[in-house]
């Protein structure tokens, strides 16, 4: 995690965060304009996976505190920790599942290997 946070700043123009991370109401339209089949094919990630690429970074960061804060002596056994650490795990998998699918999407929408091109470049 913390190596694709350095990766977003020194990393490769289309690895970094100022190359896709984009304003909400962006991000918003484009998902609208998925709903109804009209998105704009991007070089890099498009708004959406862009998003996604920072709600996952925050969210296996919560994860990871909460898993280490569950360590510790002031939340060892904490039933409250244990639940919201749990929840926070299921919803990475579930941010996960919904990435491949947004990944497999584009790819088929845009007649292009998405995850080839990230092997790649």
């Amino acid at each position: 995690m913390l190596l694709r946070i350095l990766w977003g700043f020194v990393g490769p123009r289309y690895a970094r965060f100022a190359q896709f991370v984009r304003r909400p109401g962006t991000v918003l339209d484009y998902l609208g304009a998925m709903g109804n089949g009209s998105e704009r094919r991007y070089v890099g990630h498009n708004p959406a996976g862009g998003a996604m690429v920072v709600v996952l970074l925050v969210a296996m960061a919560a994860a990871a505190v909460g898993g280490w804060l569950l360590t510790t002596d002031a939340f060892w056994g904490s039933p409250v920790m244990q639940h919201g650490h749990s929840l926070l795990a299921h919803g990475v998998l579930a941010l996960v599942v919904l990435h491949l699918g947004g990944v497999t999407l584009g790819s088929l929408r845009h007649h292009e290997n998405l995850v080839g091109a990230m092997v790649v470049a």
